[in-house]
C-alpha cells in the first residue's frame, strides 16, 4: 500500500517536469512550411506545380516531402461540398532533413545555384499562375 501511495505522489510530483515546449526550435516531430491559397487557374497546373516542387528536393537528394491538398468545406450538418473551397500545401521534412537542405544550399557551385534558381523560377511560376497564395506558416508536426 505504501509503495502505491509513493508511486501516486511521485506522479504528481514529478508529472510536471516534462512539459512540452511550444517553441519551434524546440520542434521533436517534422517541421512544414504550410501554404495556403485559392485556385485561380486549372487545379492540374497547380498539381503539376506540386510535382515540378517535389522533383527540385528529389534531384538534389533530399527526402523532404510535398504534399498537395485540396480542401472542401464542411457545414454545420457535417455534409461536404463538392465544390473545392482552397488548395493547401505542405513541404514537410525531419530536422536533419532541413539542416541538410541547407548544408547543400551552402556548398553548390555557383551552376548548380545557377540551375537550382531556374528550376524553383519554374515551379514557382506554375503555382503563381494557378493559385493565389494567401497564408504561409512553419509548423511543427508530431
Amino acid at each position: 500500500m505504501r509503495i502505491l501511495l509513493l508511486i501516486f505522489i511521485s506522479f504528481f510530483t514529478f508529472g510536471d517536469n516534462h512539459k512540452l515546449s511550444t517553441d519551434l526550435s524546440d520542434c521533436k516531430g517534422k517541421i512544414a512550411n504550410y501554404y495556403v491559397a485559392k485556385l485561380t487557374g486549372s487545379a492540374d497546373g497547380w498539381l503539376k506545380a506540386a510535382r515540378m516542387h517535389q522533383k527540385f528536393y528529389k534531384d538534389r537528394g533530399s527526402d523532404i516531402v510535398v504534399a498537395p491538398m485540396m480542401q472542401y468545406r464542411r457545414d454545420s450538418e457535417g455534409n461536404v461540398s463538392e465544390k473545392l473551397y482552397r488548395l493547401s500545401t505542405m513541404v514537410i521534412g525531419s530536422q536533419e532533413s532541413w539542416a541538410k537542405w541547407q548544408e547543400m544550399r551552402e556548398n553548390q557551385s555557383e551552376a548548380e545555384a545557377k540551375k537550382a534558381q531556374a528550376e524553383y523560377d519554374a515551379y514557382v511560376g506554375m503555382y503563381n499562375k494557378n493559385n493565389e497564395l494567401t497564408v504561409q506558416r512553419r509548423l511543427c508536426i508530431y
